[in-house]
């Protein structure tokens, strides 16, 4: 604050305009100094494991001093088996991010467009895959489509029929990557498609087009941006998934980028300059996928929101809305009612498809030591984290939507910044920064509650900031013309506006935190093992019904949660009422 904002009542002496001063120039120094605080905390979470992450992969260790050299990257270049995991994952991701996005835009469509019977339950419905972790379709599917203890091929074989499907294929991982990340594209389209003025619709059908030219020619190149929107983020989401690429490739050596990294991992000593290596191919994929569409949508114009009112034009099916619901409802049963079915058979199985039902997958759950260990651990980080997430992410909306302070803007892209960094590749920048730092936080909670922040943070800021833009400023205006201070305003008024906002960023993280794999793996100990490491260890060593019990654990502490919190939500509002 500067002194020509200072404003002091006029009849006030010297020295008490000059005490005055001192103390709004110690507030506003204070201010700013806390701002500088914050600022450097992101930055840590933030930045500097992405810049820890590029600087490993080109520098070494040589007669105890630390080196520049390109070692890594040419080790990398002059081996065939890195070329191959890197052209896997750009086909790989190529085709689960084209069928990902034909499945969401049709959904959209049908969901948000058509006369189709339950639309709302079914649109409801079709989001739950985004709660089902990867790892655990991915599971489901093996129980489904293995080649020899899958159920539909133990079925076929039952009416020598052979065997029907081979989940361990390229086929098999684009499919079962892509049922599982459409919903982000369904959730991107139609909210564009419900903003869509439908005059542009009808003025084609009046002009000779029918329904299908209309919807290919006028409805698709209007919400372009959002289907583009959601394919970059199904590609960027393909590329640093670890859990469905090691379980569904690493039988027949479909290896991808991320698999590569793991089995890096596991040699003795790890070289992490390889590793490095490998991160950053995932990072500049990203940063082509998202600079490619900048380049598609530059120039081009997608404007049909006026000022003008309208409803979104409903396209009337006839018999044929059955049917598209029939659909619909089979797409359900293969990513979220059949895979949830089929682990909890297989989780009472004494092995995958005994025919015997035990209670012992189940009574492990309780039983086992190292369940009781990963299940606190898995707690204690995704509770924290989640809030410290949530918290952060209102800081940061508050002050960028609220606040006139230098510097916002680049707060904002600081905070963005992750969202277009793999997982995986984040996480090992995190593990690097924070070996080269003097605090001990390696080989704790608190290494892995900090990886989780800085990657997901974003999330927060992105649902609190869309709520926070909403309440019009002058509510918290006239709080302080009451005599409110900022702190009394930011809890009496505006924290109980946004609190649904709040509570929903809240969810949505825990959610992703229950379950994540990828960002837990370069960071775990013996000690700090989660849940989803758990499984994959169980995976590993073949005992497939205790992975089921505990990707059923997973789900209940997933899904129970979220439906304790809806239901505190619905009672508050219901006593609001």
């Amino acid at each position: 604050m500067s002194k020509a904002n200072i404003n002091i009542p006029d009849g006030i002496g010297v020295t008490e305009r000059a005490n005055l001063r001192h103390v709004f120039s110690r507030r506003a120094l204070a201010g700013r100094i806390w701002l500088t605080l914050f600022y450097l905390v992101l930055v840590i979470f933030t930045v500097m494991p992405i810049v820890a992450l590029v600087v490993r992969g080109f520098i070494d260790t040589e007669g105890g001093r630390v080196v520049l050299t390109l070692s890594a990257v040419s080790g990398v270049l002059a081996e065939p088996s890195y070329w191959s995991a890197m052209w896997n994952t750009v086909i790989i991701s190529i085709g689960a991010m084209l069928l990902a996005t034909a499945i969401g835009v049709v959904l959209a469509w049908c969901l948000v467009r058509t006369n189709v019977p339950w639309a709302r339950l079914l649109e409801q419905l079709a989001t739950l895959p985004i709660f089902i972790p990867p790892f655990i379709g991915a599971f489901a599917w093996v129980l489904i489509g293995a080649p020899r203890v899958g159920l539909l091929n133990l079925t076929a074989r039952g009416l020598g029929a052979g065997e029907l499907v081979d989940i361990y294929t390229y086929l098999g991982i684009i499919w079962t990557t892509a049922i599982y990340i459409a919903p982000y594209v369904m959730m991107i389209v139609a909210a564009a498609l419900r903003n869509m003025d439908p005059s542009l619709e009808e003025a084609a059908q009046i002009s000779g087009l029918n329904r299908v030219r209309t919807m290919l020619f006028i409805t698709l190149p209007v919400v372009a941006p959002s289907i583009l929107s959601g394919a970059v983020l199904s590609f960027v989401i393909c590329i640093g998934l670890f859990g469905t690429p090691v379980l569904l490739g690493m039988t027949k050596e479909i290896y991808m980028v991320t698999t590569r990294i793991y089995t890096e991992l596991q040699h003795f000593p790890p070289n992490f300059g390889i590793v490095a290596v490998l991160a950053i191919y995932l990072m500049v994929l990203s940063v082509i996928a998202n600079l490619l569409q900048s380049w598609a949508l530059k120039g081009r114009s997608f404007v049909t929101v006026t000022g003008k009112g309208f409803r979104p034009r409903i396209i009337t099916l006839a018999g044929g809305r059955y049917l598209v619901a029939a659909v619909i409802w089979l797409y359900l049963v293969l990513t979220v009612i059949g895979p949830v079915i089929i682990i909890a058979a297989a989780a009472f199985s004494t092995f995958t498809w005994s025919g015997v039902f035990t209670w012992a997958n189940v009574t492990f759950l309780w039983t086992s030591e190292d369940v009781a260990a990963t299940f606190w651990n898995s707690i204690v980080i995704t509770i924290i984290a989640a809030t410290a997430t949530t918290v952060l992410g209102f800081v940061v909306s508050w002050i960028t939507v609220r606040t006139r302070m230098a510097g916002r803007e680049m707060l904002q892209f600081v905070v963005l910044l992750p969202m277009s960094i793999p997982s995986l590749a984040f996480a090992l920048g995190v593990s690097f920064f924070w070996l080269w730092m003097p605090w001990s936080v390696y080989a704790t909670i608190w290494i892995i509650i900090i990886g989780l922040i800085g990657r997901y943070v974003s999330y927060a800021v992105r649902a609190v900031t869309s709520s926070l833009m909403q309440i019009h400023p002058e509510l918290e205006e006239s709080a302080r013309v009451s005599g409110f201070g900022w702190v009394s305003t930011i809890g009496r008024i505006t924290l109980p506006l946004v609190l649904p906002a709040i509570i929903s960023s809240w969810v949505m993280v825990y959610s992703i935190y229950i379950s994540e794999l990828s960002m837990v793996l370069p960071l775990y100990t013996a000690n700090t093992r989660t849940l989803s490491i758990l499984s994959f260890d169980t995976w590993a060593v073949g005992e497939f019904s205790q992975v089921a019990s505990l990707s059923l654990l997973q789900l209940v502490l997933g899904a129970g949660v979220m439906w304790l919190v809806t239901a505190f939500t619905r009672q508050r509002h219901a006593t609001a009422v």
